[in-house]
């Protein structure tokens, strides 16, 4: 956790373009978060969500409890990167947020901590 989910029409995406969005969104994602890169994973899916009327969407599964700014700049981010990556504009692509209670996922066999307390959990599952 968290899981993006990136969703592409077929072939828009070479090996080099899912490779520098992942990287992008662990970087975004934990500089805005302080979370661990660990926890972050990114998903490619060719084809159209049915939730998305855009050609590129992202689905992010995160962690309840932080302020709806950080959100806010996530998505604004995250749905740059995918738009350079692709060429697109960025109301090309859309994107939708889950929050799920951290107690709801577990991490290397571990509930995750709230947010906040990563260094803690880190340390004691070293």
């Amino acid at each position: 956790m968290p899981m993006y989910q990136c969703y592409t029409p077929e072939g828009t995406l070479d090996d080099g373009q899912r490779s520098s969005i992942a990287a992008a969104f662990t970087d975004i994602h934990c500089s805005l978060t302080t979370a661990p890169p660990t926890f972050v994973h990114v998903m490619f899916h060719e084809k159209q969500p049915r939730w998305s009327e855009t050609p590129f969407a992202i689905h992010g599964g995160v962690r309840a409890g932080r302020p709806q700014e950080l959100t806010d700049s996530l998505v604004s981010q995250m749905t740059t990167v995918v738009a350079d990556t692709v060429g697109a504009q960025t109301d090309q692509v859309s994107m939708t947020t889950q929050e799920t209670p951290a107690s709801w996922i577990m991490e290397g066999g571990a509930v995750l901590p709230e947010p906040g307390e990563e260094d803690a959990w880190v340390a004691s599952h070293a």
